[in-house]
């Protein structure tokens, strides 16, 4: 019989039962949608935002009518999956010819008492300086590290629904600079006063951009808190999220973690002297990931490493999730050089199992139970698992016995 290396790609996936199957198709049904971005042309497709259209069509037409590459544009219309399958209505942004027209185009969008305003990373240099697009595009990396909200500047209070009284103006500070100033009432209040919100615009060689955002406390606050800019309170969140990468970075190479600093650790268990990690091509934020891949062995040594890049094919990853009246049991399966791997958690048993199956012509080769419980092992969060990686499938008990 042939030396195994026992090299499992050890994965909870209890949010597969949830998560949509990786080669399963977008809802093929319109949608409508309403977006904001930088027009990115190209030969075949072209994009705005997050969403694509083709270069040709019925959309490029009412888009590349209106806004041409590089032009900040809001578009309607409606959707299939991430693809602009109709455009209604396409209307170019033009040039911020005063300090107080980038602030008029933003609070153009909170009317009737609603509204969002978004733009997503690589366009917000259309909106603000380079400096301070930078720390929203780190201070949304960071949120999502924390898995709590974004610090970057909001542009109403989270708890101001009913806004009136809308004023905005600015004061020239000198030449190239301004002082913008937004006031509202929210009339959820019992005799609402203004909330005050000022803006350091700054004139760029592609119009005015805003440079700094600072909240004024409200009115009578008791004690009124320390002002602080965006920036500082960006800065935080910022610092906050890099020493969370830290730690957790710590705490998978203290785990004997195979993943590098950087990657995305999914999963990682011993037994028998190795350690058996998962990794992603990023952190679970990075979505889609664009590889997966299984480390058997110690840091000094890997034994077998097994990498996947889509779903469907040869060597992709299989998954499955059922849960039992003490907790969940999943697996994984893929195959690699004629043997068949399953690795599974069973949270179900008692003590709970984690380990791995190794098959060749449907005859059990090992079975290898992993140190350390459900706890040690398994992500936190199965929902942020890679799902453009593993496919769903329906549960099978007999493949973890």
């Amino acid at each position: 019989m042939p030396r195994i290396a026992i090299a499992p790609y050890v994965v909870v996936v209890a949010g597969l039962a949830t998560l949509p199957a990786a080669h399963a198709k977008p809802d093929q049904g319109p949608a409508p949608f309403s977006t904001i971005g930088v027009i990115r042309y190209g030969m075949n497709d072209s994009s705005i935002g997050k969403l694509m259209f083709l270069s040709s069509g019925q959309p490029a037409d009412r888009i590349l009518s209106v806004c041409k590459d590089g032009d900040l544009c809001e578009v309607s219309g409606t959707t299939r999956g991430e693809e602009i399958a109709k455009v209604a209505k396409a209307v170019r942004v033009g040039r911020f010819g005063d300090p107080a027209a980038p602030l008029r185009w933003v609070y153009s969008h909170y009317r009737d008492d609603k509204g969002s305003f978004w733009l997503e990373d690589d366009d917000l240099e259309a909106l603000f300086t380079p400096r301070m697009a930078a720390l929203v595009v780190k201070t949304r990396r960071a949120a999502e590290i924390l898995e709590e909200e974004t610090a970057e500047p909001s542009w109403i209070g989270s708890q101001d629904w009913l806004i009136r009284d809308l004023k905005i103006d600015a004061q020239d500070q000198g030449p190239g600079r301004a002082v913008g100033t937004m006031t509202y009432r929210n009339m959820i209040e019992q005799n609402p006063k203004p909330h005050t919100t000022r803006f350091d615009m700054v004139l760029t060689d592609a119009g005015w951009r805003i440079d700094e955002v600072r909240t004024q406390p409200d009115p009578g606050e008791k004690p009124p808190r320390p002002l602080k800019t965006g920036s500082e309170v960006m800065k935080q969140q910022i610092a906050e999220g890099e020493q969370a990468k830290r730690d957790k970075a710590a705490k998978a190479n203290a785990s004997g973690s195979l993943c590098s600093f950087g990657e995305g650790a999914i999963f990682t268990c011993s037994a028998k002297g190795k350690q058996f990690s998962i990794c992603t091509s990023g952190q679970t934020h990075e979505l889609p990931h664009q590889w997966i891949e299984y480390r058997a062995g110690t840091p000094d040594k890997l034994e077998l490493v097994h990498r996947s890049t889509k779903v469907g094919g040869f060597g992709s990853f299989y998954g499955a999730y059922e849960l039992y009246p003490k907790g969940e049991v999943s697996y994984v399966r893929f195959s690699r050089d004629g043997y068949d791997y399953t690795a599974f958690s069973d949270e179900n048993s008692r003590p709970q199992r984690t380990g791995v199956l190794v098959r060749k012509d449907g005859r059990s080769v090992a079975r290898i139970m992993c140190s350390g419980g459900q706890d040690d092992a398994m992500p936190k969060d199965a929902a942020k698992m890679p799902s453009n990686m593993i496919l769903a499938v329906p549960f099978d008990a007999d493949q973890i016995e």
